[in-house]
């Protein structure tokens, strides 16, 4: 069979009758993979498990559902000790179901994406490197959009305002209200007569995310989380609370909880705090991994919530800084690691590529062309935390951890015209000529189309270099080109070039990242 295919977890399909909202997004998934001929599928095993269920009319309604997919069977399986060496052990039942899922994904290769509401299996896959390849429900209508779909969407943007100065009527208060009854009295005491700052994504003319924001000292913080003080190692002086992060349901999938992350991870280190943290409930699984991936740690837990906590740099917490350059990297998001080991790499980038990959960083002459988008000074598109960069170059040493100097390539229109203007560090490396594969590694990174992403590999005749990476902030000022040559760093940029660590050292200092804020 050609096309894409995808592997749904049965678990998916249980209970979907008595969430009218799920059952609403899960058959806009199914419609969308219809629509653009990508096959869905469900396991045997899958649906032996299901008919282990002693309820026998909730059996038989998910077996009729299951029906309606192309069945994977036949597949040998192999000795359980042989799956756990890969994936991890396998206590009970469900855990061997979920193996023999991934399995089938990552070893046998028999669909592109997997997609389940799973935790722990999403979990599993973070473990053995194949997290991009399986989705949430709502992560996998959001990339079917942008992949097959030709009418785009506006942009959000994330403004910083004061609380007093939102429209207390928009949707995204209802559900606050519902989630914490005292909302609406704490919200018009503490945030709007204290003039607290926030930051709102804005889509459709409606508020799609919140952050609230407040400065604590350290007395403060062990007062409302007595098990805090035994996390740290050195007592820090400057610390910000979130006191409300939400996204709206209905965004869910669109990534702007990791935009409003970003948000507030860049400001808190560009303005110098040593620690920032905030309460979730435990039921808010999707933000806690989220927020776990980019260095938070449990500090504590009180009345049913979780309290997340964050540092910036080593000697804080008590926790070890991770020697590895990725993995401090993430652990102490956005710094990195620049040691002799990690590999430096000029990315060369044009303009067009470069206004998709960083659109909160566009800086044309002719600013007035964007006004008619939304695009101003205080409405700055959203922006994601994990990207990706294709090309046809033709290096083949890149690592994880690696740092991306990307160099904008000469446009007359743009004042970031051939210089350097972005770090990133690498996530990933892979090389094709499929674009079957092709989609499947960019998938949930790219913001391409799949016509734009087949090009580049002029029909399987050329490879194409795909490089995950996170995006650790913005240059500024720019580096300009003639700064390069000044180094000992000569030549035009057109491929990506590898850098020696004594013209970084020598670079190094010029490279102030302004972790781009609103302010």
């Amino acid at each position: 069979m050609n096309g894409l295919k995808i592997l749904i977890d049965t678990n998916i399909l249980i209970g979907l009758e008595d969430n009218r909202k799920i059952t609403e997004v899960y058959s806009s998934l199914f419609q969308k993979c219809l629509q653009h001929g990508v096959q869905v599928f469900v396991h045997e095993a899958s649906k032996q498990d299901i008919k282990r269920d002693k309820d026998l009319e909730r059996q038989n309604i998910i077996l009729s559902k299951i029906e309606k997919f192309l069945l994977l069977e036949n597949i040998p399986i192999p000795e359980q000790d042989q799956l756990e060496h890969t994936y991890g052990k396998i206590s009970k039942a469900n855990d061997y179901i979920d193996v023999i899922l991934l399995y089938t994904l990552h070893d046998i290769d028999a669909v592109d994406f997997l997609v389940t509401q799973d935790r722990g299996l999403h979990k599993r896959a973070s473990k053995i490197g194949i997290s991009d390849r399986v989705f949430r429900v709502e992560d996998a209508l959001v990339w079917l959009r942008e992949k097959y779909d030709r009418t785009k969407v506006a942009l959000p943007y994330i403004e910083e305002k004061q609380c007093h100065q939102i429209n207390r009527k928009d949707g995204i208060f209802a559900s606050l209200s519902s989630d914490y009854g005292e909302f609406d009295a704490w919200f018009q005491n503490s945030c709007v007569r204290g003039h607290r700052y926030c930051w709102t994504i804005h889509f459709d003319n409606e508020i799609a995310g919140i952050a609230i924001r407040k400065e604590e000292n350290f007395d403060e913080l062990i007062k409302n989380i007595h098990t805090a003080e035994e996390h740290f190692q050195t007592k820090p002086d400057k610390i910000l609370k979130i006191c409300t992060f939400k996204i709206r349901e209905e965004y869910r999938g669109e990534k702007f909880g990791e935009q409003l992350i970003k948000q507030v991870l860049w400001w808190s280190y560009k303005n110098r705090y040593d620690f920032i943290y905030l309460t979730v409930y435990p039921k808010h699984k999707n933000l806690i991994d989220l927020l776990l991936q980019y260095g938070f740690e449990v500090i504590g837990r009180t009345k049913g919530e979780l309290y997340l906590g964050k540092t910036f740099s080593v000697g804080v917490f008590k926790t070890c800084a991770n020697k590895d350059p990725l993995q401090y990297h993430r652990q102490f998001y956005p710094a990195f690691l620049s040691g002799e080991p990690v590999g430096k790499f000029l990315i060369p980038i044009k303009s067009a590529y470069y206004e998709t990959l960083f659109p909160e960083n566009i800086n044309n002459r002719q600013a007035g062309l964007f006004d008619a988008t939304g695009l101003s000074s205080n409405k700055i598109p959203g922006n994601t935390i994990r990207k990706v960069y294709v090309c046809n170059a033709k290096i083949k040493a890149i690592k994880k951890g690696d740092i991306l100097l990307f160099f904008h390539l000469k446009n007359n229109f743009s004042f970031h015209s051939q210089s350097l203007v972005s770090v990133g560090i690498v996530d990933g490396f892979d090389v094709t000529s499929s674009h079957e594969e092709l989609l499947r590694l960019t998938a949930k990174r790219s913001a391409f189309s799949q016509e734009e992403l087949t090009g580049l590999t002029s029909g399987g005749k050329k490879q194409v270099k795909v490089v995950n990476f996170l995006l650790a902030g913005h240059i500024s000022p720019a580096i300009l080109m003639a700064r390069l040559d000044e180094i000992g760093i000569k030549g035009p940029v057109q491929s990506i070039r590898r850098i020696s660590h004594e013209h970084y050292i020598a670079l190094e200092k010029d490279i102030k990242l302004d972790v781009k804020t609103l302010l």
